[in-house]
């Protein structure tokens, strides 16, 4: 009787769609976001800085394809390099765009872009920091891509978005060097870390941090009597990253590459900004702000789920560490969240010892933000992992449901976000805080105007003229002619964000209101029909 043996069919290997589907949340949660950005990118006026960030690229960009000289005359326009702004100049060249509002609007859609590009890294690095959590990697690309401050800024604000969302790279590449001890990886590093600095000067901070870690590897390798090959090469992969990507990236650097980066940095550390700025209702002098202004800033608009799981994150770390230092200093995951750890606190610190200058909410220490939603993530990570699960993704829900009301209601002012920690009463915000401190919302004060005075000439005014004016480079050509500056005493409308004035206008008849949480952020005040006083 033959006996018919069946021969095993080899698996059928897994096909490629298999090594896709950990990132096809995350690539779908970019889709959404990037549609909603292309509809929505033009709704976003132009802030305060945004002229002044691009005039002295101009200059850069003339020294490196013409010779000029000129961007060395301004010593002050190079305090900031000009990493992420030669990129837009390059694109705006490349496209030969002329007119200012097709010049603005590119620079707001490629800056929320790479901003969306650079919230998926991060739902990479919570992908492999988390074990193939998609739901935490999911989680972590919402908080990166729709905090409603970041992400307004994230059209609008060309140097400290794309510097927090390089930190958030830079730190995405070091997991994956840490985890693979590769020197390629740690050259990767360096160039991240390095571009970062090109856009802030503050990222250099960071490679120390990371440089701490790689000395600590070669001392760990001296005291196992191990090849110090391994380390060594990784520490100089990373420095020479840097040093070439900083190099290139900041033209500024070219002629005296080590003289000048110390002037940038010193002037950085010591800048002098005279003006005021709003904080719990007084008008404090932004060279002698008090060492709670970080952060009752950070404290006040940080969702409260995503504020409450970073500070428990970060007293959990701590307790561990302190139990076993060696193992968050060795090379093993816990070593991430003790980088993240330097990464929020030691910058907020330096600012508090230097008395260095800082304005306008907290916008030049977003990049304190990444690795503090990093490390709430760690402790929701935590709660996903007992009884408890259901409860924690429920209260991520509502607390991400609770900002996408507050975004629809609100688009597109997002960056006047508060939350539930300070008072939402009549007028409140805006008597004790600095509101749309950049003017953006200028630009619907325009639209309206335009939309309900046919006059081919409009006669306007502000206590803040000069910056109300920028919002006019985003209006149609034959809209821009239209608007006239003058005296109160010619004027036909009288224009405000409040800044500087957080005050009531007596006698004023209001036209035309923006109110964010019962705030005004914006007022028109129709004149020469009433008796209003604008001092």
């Amino acid at each position: 009787m033959t006996k018919t043996i069946k021969q095993e069919v080899p698996a059928t290997p897994p096909a490629a769609t298999n090594k896709l589907a950990p990132y096809l949340p995350g690539i779908v949660l970019f889709i959404v976001a990037l549609a909603i950005g292309l509809l929505t990118y033009q709704d976003y006026g132009i802030g305060w800085d945004e002229p002044y960030q691009r005039a002295p690229t101009i200059l850069t960009y003339d020294y490196m394809f013409h010779g000029s000289q000129e961007m060395f005359k301004k010593e002050e326009d190079n305090n900031h390099g000009a990493g992420f702004e030669l990129v837009l100049l390059f694109i705006e060249k490349g496209l030969h765009l002329t007119d200012t509002r097709d010049i603005y609007f590119n620079r707001h859609i490629v800056t929320h872009v790479f901003f969306l590009l650079c919230a998926f890294s991060g739902y990479v690095l919570v992908l492999r920091l988390f074990k193939d959590n998609r739901f935490l990697a999911s989680l972590a690309f919402i908080i990166f891509a729709f905090t409603p401050r970041m992400y307004a800024h994230s059209f609008f604000n060309s140097k400290d978005v794309p510097f927090m969302c390089m930190i958030l790279v830079t730190l995405a590449v070091s997991r994956a060097a840490f985890d693979k001890n590769k020197s390629w990886l740690y050259l990767v590093t360096g160039l991240a870390c390095g571009y970062a600095t090109s856009i802030r000067i503050m990222g250099v901070m960071v490679c120390g941090f990371l440089a701490m870690f790689l000395l600590i590897d070669l001392l760990a390798a001296l005291k196992k009597k191990e090849n110090l090959m391994k380390p060594v090469l990784n520490m100089v992969s990373f420095v020479v990253g840097f040093c070439f990507s900083l190099y290139i990236s900041w033209p500024y650097l070219w002629r005296h590459p080590i003289k000048n980066f110390i002037s940038s940095f010193t002037n950085m550390s010591h800048y002098q900004w005279g003006a005021t700025t709003l904080i719990g209702g007084k008008a404090i002098v932004a060279t002698s702000l008090p060492w709670y202004y970080i952060p009752t800033w950070f404290w006040i608009t940080t969702p409260v789920l995503w504020l409450i799981a970073g500070l428990g994150a970060i007293c959990w770390i701590i307790y561990e560490l302190s139990k076993s230092p060696a193992a968050y200093l060795q090379n093993t995951r816990e070593r991430n969240f003790v980088l993240y750890i330097l990464c929020f606190f030691v910058p907020v610190l330096s600012i508090i010892v230097l008395h260095s200058v800082v304005y306008d909410d907290w916008r030049h220490l977003y990049f304190i933000y990444p690795p503090f939603v990093l490390l709430a993530l760690y402790l929701v990570d935590k709660g996903l992992h007992n009884k408890y699960k259901m409860v924690v993704q429920g209260l991520c829900a509502l607390q991400v449901a609770m900002i996408g009301f507050f975004m629809v209601k609100n688009h597109p002012f997002h960056e006047v976000y508060f939350n539930e920690m300070v008072s939402h009463d009549d007028q409140y915000l805006r008597k004790n805080y600095e509101m749309d401190y950049w003017g953006n919302c200028y630009k619907q004060a325009f639209e309206h105007i335009m939309e309900n005075d046919n006059r081919k000439k409009i006669y306007v005014c502000s206590n803040l003229s000069a910056y109300v004016e920028n919002n006019l480079l985003i209006l149609r050509p034959e809209d821009r002619v239209r608007f006239q500056f003058t005296p109160p005493d010619s004027a036909d409308y009288f224009i405000t964000n409040y800044r500087g004035h957080p005050d009531d206008y007596t006698g004023a008849n209001v036209y035309y209101d923006i109110t964010v949480l019962n705030s005004s952020i914006l007022q028109i005040f129709r004149l020469k029909a009433t008796d209003v006083r604008l001092r």
